[in-house]
């Protein structure tokens, strides 16, 4: 329990409000809605978020490379998901339908990081190891990507104006 307590005392105060800000985002998304296009170029430097934690670990050499991959994959997959949630176009707008996915990539991104956190500061040499650079740089990738293909996706829809 000691451990548990450490870890949210832990904690910088500001993360709480991005965890509840991150929440409230990805509920949001759960509902069907009308999105301007031009939020669909934003939503790629959403990645940015994920460079800070992938330039903070020790081997840049192993990460980055990984990272790149990672993020091609999600992009990929998500570019395939992004088109079941594309509902048709009023005008400039985009008509999406809600999806669980943007709370489940936001969260991953959210609670990859923290962990991350946590091994830095409990268990270093865990932190350094290519054992956990590694999944983690792919995890945080793949999610970030996953911004990147929904926008492509979006960007290039073409189909039947909704009225």
């Amino acid at each position: 329990m000691r451990f548990i307590e450490g870890i949210f005392q832990g904690a910088p105060l500001w993360v709480w409000p991005l965890l509840v800000a991150l929440i409230i985002l990805g509920l949001l998304s759960t509902r069907a809605r009308s999105v301007p296009r031009a939020v669909f170029f934003a939503l790629p430097f959403m990645a940015l978020i994920t460079f800070n934690s992938i330039a903070s670990l020790p081997n840049p050499w192993v990460v980055w490379p990984v990272f790149i991959v990672g993020y091609g994959i999600g992009a990929y997959i998500a570019y395939g998901l992004q088109s079941r949630w594309i509902l048709g176009r009023d005008g400039n707008r985009l008509l999406i339908s809600g999806e669980w996915f943007t709370l489940a990539v936001l969260m991953t991104i959210f609670f990859s990081n923290f962990v991350a956190g946590a091994v830095e500061a409990i268990v270093p040499q865990v932190y350094q190891s290519a054992e956990f650079m590694v999944p983690f740089a792919f995890i945080i990738a793949a999610a970030s990507g996953s911004f990147l293909g929904r926008s492509v996706r979006a960007l290039k829809y073409q189909g039947p104006a909704v009225i």
